[in-house]
């Protein structure tokens, strides 16, 4: 009996001998490439470069703290994001990556952050334009009071997400520059229900501000509903609306900066999430 025991140690201790002996000679990191699912427009560090400052370590590729490299990675080059890092057996890590887009510009401790969608500072900037190929002015977050150096991520606690609903409703980042000259994060009290409400205010080169109220519910309907809104607004010149009591007639001249609510119903048990409506307030 004891001597059955001492064979099944000795091949358990034989088979783990083996086991990490491969780990340190087949399974052995020996090669790495980085793969890139986008264009690069800010990007100027080839890969080599990439790879050497990530410093991975030598040894087998089930013992690396992926995570490690990753914040390597994105700390030395800002506008990379590091989507995953694949194993491919044996003995090579694949870093899947993307280019960060510069979409956002908050204006911060006066200076202008260049961020993307996760709010990473790309750049700093002391003034700023706004245009159709600039990033889109960003204003009323809640952000936290400290600098933030490029690299950093902004702590910011009342955005909604409207770049990707934009996104969602086959509006790219081009379009969207495109359209909107700005965006803010407000709220509104809604006296009917008593309540605050988040709404997103944007202000299109047009002219016109489309106000999304109760942005936190719905916010994808709501965009959808705004983009026909603004892809049709001057089939409604001719047409009379009643705007506080009085009757107006839209004309072209005060749709230009007509400011546009979006809204979703109060009863929550008749209409769902893709029920909202619109109305327009025309310049008088």
């Amino acid at each position: 009996m004891k001597k059955g025991w001492i064979i099944a140690i000795s091949v358990i201790v034989a088979v783990i001998g083996l086991l990490v002996l491969l780990s340190f000679t087949v399974f052995s990191l020996k090669d790495i490439e980085i793969d890139w699912r986008t264009s690069k427009e800010y990007i100027l560090k080839s890969d080599d470069e990439i790879i050497e400052n990530a410093n991975f370590k030598k040894g087998s590729v089930f013992f690396h703290g992926k995570k490690k490299y990753i914040n390597q990675i994105e700390k030395y080059e800002p506008y990379i994001k590091v989507l995953n890092i694949e194993t491919v057996f044996p003995s090579k890590f694949v870093i899947h990556v993307a280019e960060r887009q510069e979409i956002f510009a908050v204006y911060h401790k006066e200076k202008y952050y260049i961020c993307d969608d996760d709010f990473k500072v790309l750049r700093l900037a002391d003034e700023f334009i706004s245009d159709q190929s600039n990033s889109i002015l960003l204003k009323g977050l809640n952000i936290a009071d400290e600098d933030y150096a490029v690299g950093d991520f902004m702590d910011v606690q009342n955005y909604q997400p409207i770049y990707s609903a934009l996104y969602e409703n086959n509006r790219p980042l081009g379009e969207q520059k495109a359209m909107i000259e700005s965006i803010e994060m407000k709220e509104l009290y809604d006296e009917n229900i008593k309540q605050t409400q988040p709404v997103i205010s944007l202000k299109f080169f047009n002219g016109q501000t489309y106000n999304i109220i109760n942005s936190s519910y719905g916010l994808k309907y709501k965009v959808n509903l705004m983009l026909e809104v603004f892809s049709q607004i001057y089939t409604y010149i001719g047409q009379t609306i009643n705007v506080n009591g009085e009757d107006i007639v839209l004309s072209e001249e005060n749709l230009k900066n007509a400011i546009i609510e979006i809204r979703n119903y109060y009863d929550y048990r008749e209409y769902g999430e893709e029920d909202c409506y619109f109305q327009i307030f025309p310049t008088v």
